[in-house]
């Protein structure tokens, strides 16, 4: 099977942050059943200092290339940073690790994974944007915005950056904290012609619907915008003509919180809300906040530490709360704007969009076709079958594969299926065309290993058994054109997954078995 995403020429797959938890998803359905109990993504970090103020190595620059170019940016987990340019004016303004002036700052973060930025641009001379929060010049122009991300998606073209631009400054009433415009005269209008002076000056560069100022644009698909930045909202403009749909419509910013357990709630509320959300709708959560006179934003995504009954006690911030929740919780969690992020707090939320991860042929990894047939994706030609049975009582036998066939024979179709005597704990039994199970030999009680050889026998209807019970894993396998539907089968029993034997591959008769997992 080949990619075809395009990628930069002598550019290496990148090294993974860890294996992408594959999530359940509504793909399922063409299993003929609803999925129950979605796959766990596994912890990023473990520590408040993993989620809070420590970016890490500069590894992951190229975490969306194995991402199906079909997915809707609306169906992604993307990390984001809050006034992403905010490095100067103390501990009330900055919001973000100091990696340098003129936005080397979000070249950091690119590098580092983060894809959705906020950038707040003030008027300088009626002509250019400079990057402000509040009244603090945060030593970076706008120019330095793009030809920075420019030089990013040249070097790393399989990625798109996603940009909420806010007009900074208020058009009247400017009070001490806030910019004002050079002239205090400068209208909304004239915030818009200068922001397409600047899309007409880096051609190519954004995603010309979502800039176009006819109306927002509908929400891409990643294949559409790689290689673009992505203008999602233009705040403050006064104009709702550009950006995309429903941007600010699913947003969670209560940015001035009178706690972090008070933020933490509604941070939380949205991203459960996103995972349990259509795939098509975006979802905004700003993990960011500050609130005078003693919660500024680091403490608020950080936390403290404090004594306790003479006990130096750390309090965590949102930060934390929010990456140990995104490490046991499974789904798209949209896009989520955050101070100070470390990099387990990044990893956890990229982590989230295995459900859309493009693989390769695997001999783990199935298609199932409509007309109920089970297609190796590693060896194209094999499809697994009722193979002989153990004796004329016919009750059980072996699981074969076979060429498979235009016309399938009965032997040759499966169906994946909710037991319905008792609690399947969000398992499928899958099931031959004669009623029978696939089955995992019990062998003596002891675990089998890989490379056993599976079953067909009659499924157990009295009480749970994990040897008949498969876990339905959907994923996403690269084709000619793009990605189709695939999917892998864990054992409850062993924890491996539906496999083929490498060796009889080649052969009529070939053995079906277990082996490790995808990654």
């Amino acid at each position: 099977m080949t990619r075809t995403i395009a990628r930069a020429d002598g550019v290496r797959p990148p090294r993974r942050s860890r294996r992408l938890a594959v999530l359940v998803s509504a793909a399922c359905l063409a299993l003929s059943a609803t999925l129950l109990s979605p796959a766990t993504a596994g912890a990023a970090g473990s520590t408040n200092e993993d989620a809070f103020k420590n970016l890490g190595q500069a590894d992951r620059a190229e975490w969306m290339w194995g991402i199906a170019s079909d997915t809707k940016l609306s169906n992604m987990s993307i990390p984001g940073t809050h006034d992403t340019l905010a490095i100067h004016g103390g501990s009330w303004v900055q919001t973000q690790e100091d990696w340098g002036d003129s936005a080397d700052t979000l070249t950091a973060q690119l590098d580092r994974g983060i894809r959705a930025i906020d950038i707040r641009a003030r008027v300088s001379g009626n002509a250019s944007f400079t990057i402000h929060h509040g009244a603090y010049y945060q030593n970076a122009n706008f120019d330095d915005v793009l030809s920075k991300a420019q030089s990013f998606l040249r070097a790393h073209p399989t990625e798109s950056i996603i940009m909420r631009l806010k007009a900074e400054c208020p058009y009247t009433g400017v009070d001490a904290p806030e910019c004002a415009n050079d002239p205090k005269s400068v209208t909304p209008e004239k915030v818009r012609a200068i922001f397409g002076d600047y899309v007409r000056k880096y051609p190519g560069l954004f995603y010309t619907a979502s800039v176009s100022g006819a109306g927002r644009a509908s929400v891409p698909t990643l294949g559409q915008v790689r290689g673009k930045v992505v203008l999602g909202s233009f705040d403050s403009a006064e104009t709702d003509d550009y950006g995309l749909k429903g941007f600010n419509d699913r947003q969670e910013d209560n940015w001035a919180p009178g706690s972090i357990g008070e933020k933490w709630g509604d941070v939380k509320d949205n991203v459960d809300k996103a995972i349990a959300g259509s795939p098509n709708d975006l979802y905004v959560t700003y993990s960011s906040g500050s609130k005078f006179p003693n919660l500024f934003p680091s403490l608020l995504a950080g936390g403290w530490w404090e004594n306790r009954n003479g006990v130096n006690t750390q309090v965590p911030g949102v930060n934390y709360h929010l990456m140990k929740h995104l490490n046991t919780s499974a789904g798209r969690v949209g896009i989520i704007m955050t101070d100070f992020p470390g990099w387990g707090l990044v990893n956890a939320i990229i982590d989230h969009n295995g459900d859309n991860e493009v693989k390769g042929g695997q001999r783990s990894i199935w298609l199932v076709n409509p007309d109920k047939t089970y297609n190796n994706s590693q060896y194209q030609d094999r499809c697994m079958v009722r193979g002989p049975e153990f004796d004329s009582s016919k009750n059980g036998g072996l699981v074969t594969q076979r060429a498979c066939q235009s016309s399938p024979p009965s032997s040759h179709q499966w169906v994946a299926t909710k037991p319905d005597t008792f609690d399947g704990k969000g398992h499928f039994w899958i099931k031959a065309s004669n009623g029978k199970c696939l089955t995992m030999p019990y062998n003596d009680g002891v675990t089998p290993k890989a490379g056993t050889q599976l079953f067909w026998w009659p499924c157990e209807t009295r009480w749970f058994s994990g040897s008949q019970m498969w876990e339905v894993m959907p994923t996403k396998l690269a084709t000619a054109n793009g990605s189709r539907p695939a999917y892998w089968f864990r054992n409850n029993w062993t924890n491996l997954c539906l496999s083929m034997d490498p060796a009889t591959a080649s052969k009529s008769g070939g053995k079906v078995t277990q082996d490790v997992c995808p990654r």
